[in-house]
């Protein structure tokens, strides 16, 4: 029956004796009802942001990075893979997000972003749901582990392939509780195997609505494939890696067996798998130790503490099948510890040298970055939801936004565009005061910040002018949608040291004009050449404009100068110098003017 029929309830089973005739039809009927509820689209354009960027380049790292910082737990993991053996290539930590990502590489990040997004939307719902995302979990660390031990060179696809493989029931546990239950009564009571009982209440297996949810997601063939992996018949190395983290994490953590049998059952899992997946049992063991201890890390980073007891259990549970004493959860205790010890200000000092530390232009860390490293800074170390920079236009006559972090930020982005005048709106004129500004937290909001709050949604918001050499180029500008918590004196401090950095900075370029650098920068290619500014903003230029760029040319400044101050190419000045000439001869050739 189609699921929009009034009489078939959201979580009815459907009818099992006319399920192997249209596999296919029920599973697309379960998709269509999922796709359809209330609170699924927020995350499937999450899932969308991040397959989408593929890139290295500026767009991509930005929308990453924003998707990143949303979510807490993603964040530390990032940053806490960034540092780990596998990719480190320095002594020195790394604290930001932002360089983070440009360590990994947006294709790692989009990989483990999917598969934390995935984690911590299901794992938010119920306990039932926080357990089946925990054995997620473990299983994207088994299979990220096993990768880096058997030299595969991309571990996060193993992870993301590894979450998404059990990503079927955890869909069905979620969304049809009723069927859920009933499969698992099925099972517990012995009548029927995990596949037939799906079969038997569904119509079709998890993974058959798993691999379909991955391809309405987009996700890369690899993870489609790997949804339904299975023993040795799995086509790659990544698919047979995802069915071996599967099996030991059932294994290991989803039988009731005695320890004989749990070895046992150890024993046939790693024979199985053998001519693809080339482990022995120690070095099994390294993987279900580290991957315990990634999960573990990852839940007390993020607070999730109560899971902390339900870690120990399944440590014991891994003894048992392993046949050892323990594990090595030593640095359990103390990694609460020191998560129970955190506070707000290590984390401000360590993002300020963190941007500190790409100042110099031989960290060869260009503007774009500094901005994104300055932008995620008062992100993670202020009460704000959302940050944006915004630049002068060339014609220095508008304020515009260039990038920026944060729940909603790109519809903030789109409506950011203001006259560079004292009426042009509270941005504008601020920056015209020349110093920062948080209300209501200095004063009370005037009317036209009373009519942006109104018309953005927000009870908060800062002004941090960026300004070179006396003159102003632009800003960081950071909001709140609530009054609590309050941005705070050592809040904006932390902001405006972050903002002096980006100064800084722009004055240790200054081999270009500072005020375009900026500009410049939030355009900036992957390619490496020399960035400009995009077709839309040469012709939104006013005739002023480009004539005063002539008029330099005319002076006595080189093409190379001009177009590196202004962010014009070179071409496109010598045609509107071409123009300018032609339409000034043409001036005085008029007969008219001869008398």
């Amino acid at each position: 029956m189609p699921a929009s029929t009034p009489s078939h309830r959201p979580d009815a089973p459907v009818r099992s004796e006319d399920a192997p005739l249209d596999e296919q039809a029920h599973v697309r009927q379960r998709l269509a009802r999922i796709v359809s509820g209330s609170d699924f689209p927020a995350l499937s354009q999450q899932i969308a942001d991040t397959i989408s960027a593929l890139d290295d380049n500026a767009s991509s790292m930005q929308r990453l990075t924003s998707v990143v910082l949303r979510e807490y737990s993603l964040t530390l993991s990032v940053v806490r893979i960034a540092n780990s053996a596998h990719y480190r290539r320095a002594d020195r930590q790394i604290q930001s997000v932002t360089r983070a990502m440009v360590l990994l590489g947006a294709r790692t990040v989009r990989q483990l972003a999917s598969s934390l997004l995935l984690f911590e939307n299901y794992r938010k719902k119920s306990a039932g749901l926080k357990e089946l995302m925990l054995l997620s979990l473990l299983t994207a660390n088994h299979a990220r582990e096993v990768a880096i031990k058997l030299g595969v060179s991309d571990p996060e696809e193993a992870h993301l392939c590894g979450m998404c493989r059990n990503l079927g029931e955890v869909l069905i546990a979620c969304h049809f509780p009723v069927d859920y239950a009933r499969i698992l009564t099925l099972v517990r009571d012995r009548t029927h195997h995990e596949a037939s009982a799906t079969i038997a209440v569904l119509g079709f297996r998890y993974e058959d609505l798993g691999e379909e949810m991955c391809r309405y997601w987009g996700m890369p063939d690899t993870v489609v494939q790997s949804a339904r992996a299975r023993s040795t018949r799995a086509a790659t190395q990544t698919g047979a890696i995802t069915a071996f983290a599967h099996e030991l994490t059932s294994v290991m953590y989803r039988r009731d067996a005695d320890a004989g049998d749990a070895r046992k059952d150890l024993d046939a899992v790693i024979a199985k798998f053998a001519p693809r997946v080339r482990l022995n049992r120690a070095q099994v063991g390294e993987v279900v130790a580290l991957a315990l201890d990634e999960t573990h890390d990852l839940f007390v980073t993020a607070g999730i503490r109560v899971d902390a007891l339900r870690m120990r259990q399944l440590a014991e549970a891994a003894c048992t099948a392993l046949g050892v004493s323990a594990l090595d959860t030593a640095g359990w205790d103390e990694a609460e510890a020191a998560a129970d010890a955190l506070e707000l200000s290590p984390l401000r000092e360590q993002l300020r040298q963190e941007l500190s530390s790409k100042v110099d232009p031989s960290s060869e860390c260009d503007l774009g970055q500094i901005l994104l490293l300055a932008l995620e800074g008062a992100l993670r170390g202020a009460p704000y939801d959302r940050v944006v920079a915004c630049v002068l236009s060339p014609d220095r006559t508008r304020l515009r936004a260039r990038s920026g972090l944060g729940s909603g930020v790109e519809s903030l982005l789109a409506q950011f565009d203001f006259p560079m005048t004292t009426q042009g709106g509270p941005l504008p004129a601020a920056l015209l005061q020349g110093k920062p500004l948080t209300v209501p937290g200095d004063r009370a909001m005037n009317t036209l910040e009373q009519r942006l709050a109104t018309k953005i949604g927000i009870a908060q918001m800062s002004v941090f002018p960026i300004t070179v050499h006396g003159q102003i180029v632009g800003c960081l500008y950071g909001d709140r949608g609530a009054l609590d918590p309050v941005i705070d004196a050592a809040a904006t401090a932390h902001v405006e040291q972050l903002t002096a950095l980006v100064v800084e900075a722009i004055e240790a370029r200054r081999n270009r004009p500072a005020p375009q650098l900026i500009t410049q920068t939030s355009q900036a290619r992957s390619s490496g050449s020399e960035p400009e500014l995009t077709p839309t903003e040469l012709t939104e230029l006013s005739a002023e404009s480009k004539a005063a760029l002539v008029m330099r040319l005319l002076k006595g400044e080189t093409l190379v100068v001009v177009a590196g101050s202004s962010g014009v190419p070179a071409v496109t000045l010598e045609v509107w110098r071409t123009e300018f000439l032609a339409g000034a001869m043409a001036r005085l050739s008029d007969t008219t003017l001869a008398t």
